[in-house]
């Protein structure tokens, strides 16, 4: 009886160990199963990055090379932001003009220092106007410049601002939407998106994802940058010159720039150049001859043609005579207003020189723009000084029509601001 118990537990612990060996043999194959499928998921995983990796490297070196970069996009404010410190580290009182491309062509900082110096005054001013910011752009970058400035416990003597009408339309405001999201990378501190990463999760990931990773330039600016050179918009109406006038054009304007070659032998093509203020070059500095050649490169140039059809652009891509107003530009400007508050020591808003030779507002556009007017004056206690239609200025001193000429129209309204401003200097 003990000998067949003995034999029964041996023939079931043998069965027992069959069954293990058996599952353990299933277990280590579905173990090497697992980790093959684990290797070919990291294989696969590994190739997708380093093809996603090799792709971006790809955009990015196209990209640079044609300029599209933070470097390519904002030069002229970069280089501007870059001279802070040494503008905050001037001995005399500070004095800075900003605004958009038309403070960029309109003010002369040279000639109003030069000038408030024969007075007995030493002032130092600079011209922060850039073009293609629209007044929320311009909002961000003032925050970095007040930044700077308080950090360093220095205030402008006087801070002038313009407030350009056609720069705060619902026209303006669609058609810089695919600039968005790249602009805010660039002109934002990492605090400030990461203030957008904690309101809107997906978009804070988009927008860092578009600084650190896409070197500040969108997919959808890249994008619309191409479709724009493939199916270029309409241009509408063109007027044309006579080919004398158009031929003349180029031949005075290659004698100009041969000219400045041998002018400024030591300029190296500075969007903002620190010895020039940020503007441009003074007619103190150049010979009767080219001065009498840039009278005739305006004769070409200025024609009634090239105004007509610089009107139709600005109407197309600004809304200038109609002015419908995006309310959220107007509450960037100010935004701008009351950045500059904090470290100016008096600030100012003006509406600079409008050729009205070529730009007509409607009837609507009035009463729109006076009701713009009457908000930010509320909002920022600061009365604006129209300066549209002064005296000083006349319709032969503009290059287009919009910005001021060169050593024309610059020269009549900084004289104008030096009347109004020299005596609060």
């Amino acid at each position: 009886m003990s000998l067949s118990t003995s034999s029964f537990n041996e023939e079931n612990t043998t069965k027992m160990d069959t069954s293990i060996t058996i599952d353990d043999q299933a277990s280590s194959k579905q173990m090497v199963d697992q980790a093959e499928d684990r290797r070919v998921f990291i294989k696969i995983t590994l190739a997708i990055v380093l093809g996603m990796m090799v792709a971006m490297g790809l955009v990015r070196l196209l990209l640079d090379a044609n300029g599209a970069n933070k470097q390519g996009i904002l030069g002229r404010v970069l280089q501007a932001q870059a001279a802070i410190p040494q503008i905050i580290a001037e001995p005399n009182d500070l004095v800075m003009f900003y605004g958009s491309s038309m403070t960029r062509a309109g003010f002369s900082p040279r000639k109003f220092d030069r000038d408030l110096k024969v007075m007995g005054k030493d002032i130092t001013s600079f011209n922060f106007g850039f073009g293609g910011l629209n007044p929320y752009y311009q909002e961000l970058l003032s925050r970095r410049l007040a930044e700077q400035f308080i950090e360093q416990d220095r205030k402008l003597k006087l801070a002038l601002i313009e407030f350009n009408p056609f720069q705060a339309t619902t026209t303006r405001w669609n058609r810089a939407k695919f600039t968005l999201d790249s602009y805010i990378t660039m002109l934002s501190n990492d605090a400030e998106l990461w203030q957008i990463l904690q309101q809107d999760l997906s978009r804070g990931i988009h927008l860092f994802n578009i600084k650190y990773i896409r070197n500040h330039v969108s997919a959808e600016m890249v994008t619309s940058y191409y479709a724009r050179e493939i199916f270029p918009p309409q241009r509408g109406q063109r007027f044309k010159d006579d080919e004398e006038t158009v031929a003349a054009r180029r031949s005075l304007g290659k004698e100009l720039n041969q000219a400045f070659e041998t002018d400024y032998p030591n300029y190296s093509g500075e969007d903002w150049y620190y010895p020039w203020r940020g503007a441009g070059t003074i007619p103190q500095e150049r010979s009767e001859k080219t001065l009498a050649v840039f009278d005739d490169y305006y004769a070409a140039t200025q024609t009634d043609a090239q105004m007509k059809n610089d009107r139709l652009s600005r109407i197309r891509s600004a809304d200038i005579e109609e002015l419908h107003f995006e309310p959220f530009l107007v509450e960037s400007f100010i935004g701008i207003v009351k950045n500059f508050q904090r470290f100016s020591e008096k600030v100012e808003v003006v509406m600079l020189p409008k050729n009205s030779r070529y730009i007509h507002y409607t009837p609507e556009a009035k009463i729109r723009l006076a009701q713009a007017i009457k908000q930010i004056e509320k909002a920022t206690g600061i009365k604006i000084k129209n300066h549209q239609d002064i005296k000083e200025v006349n319709a032969d001193m503009y290059r287009d029509s919009t910005h001021l000429s060169r050593y024309r129209g610059d020269i009549a309204y900084t004289d104008f601001l030096l009347s109004e401003y020299a005596k609060v200097l």
